[in-house]
């Protein structure tokens, strides 16, 4: 119990941190965090790489899957069932006519525009999250939908997650299911957890 009351404070704060930075901080900083990426090794070789859509506190997301899209690179957004509690990735060919809001408040493929396919297809996976670890460790949201997800990869994908410095922590409250990222790319870093 005091893991999850302690996970909610943390999560809490540093939402709230996030929010007060100004759209511009939020650009800027996810412009050095967006170049970082694709001068990342990892990032380069891989062709399908399952990418969220950011909301508007989040590192900024839209650049990058343009610029990967034009790279011809293969980009599958998180589907979110809900009912399920899982992710299914959907490949999306039109960021800007194929999405709409899902009932988490996140952009979704429409669902004349699902074309599912399995975890295991994936090189790279590119995770958001509320706070993490120099270990690699995340806090997200609280759904644990990357949790049960990132363990479906095959052994070689890699999973990057995009954060602003502000949220690397010293630690988080570990639960038994918690799955650390291979590496955290900042604004000013980028940290491998896994070699």
């Amino acid at each position: 119990m005091m893991n999850k009351l302690n996970k909610n404070i943390l999560r809490k704060y540093l939402l709230n941190e996030r929010r007060n930075l100004t759209q511009r901080a939020i650009l800027e900083k996810s412009k050095r965090i967006a170049d970082m990426l694709v001068n990342f090794d990892r990032y380069r070789q891989s062709k399908k790489i399952m990418l969220y859509i950011s909301t508007k506190t989040e590192v900024q997301t839209k650049e990058i899957i343009m610029s990967a899209q034009q790279k011809n690179k293969e980009i599958y957004i998180p589907l979110i069932q809900k009912e399920k509690h899982d992710l299914i990735p959907s490949l999306v060919y039109d960021f800007d006519h194929e999405l709409t809001l899902g009932e988490l408040g996140i952009l979704q493929p429409k669902r004349e525009f699902y074309r599912l396919f399995p975890p295991d297809i994936l090189d790279l996976v590119i995770i958001p999250g509320v706070a993490f670890t120099a270990e690699g460790y995340r806090l997200g949201r609280g759904g644990g939908y990357y949790d049960r997800f990132i363990p479906k990869l095959r052994e070689e994908a890699y999973t990057i997650a995009l954060a602003f410095e502000m949220q690397i922590v010293k630690e988080i409250p570990l639960e038994e299911n918690d799955v650390p990222v291979d590496c955290i790319i900042t604004e000013k870093r980028i940290l491998k957890t896994r070699s």
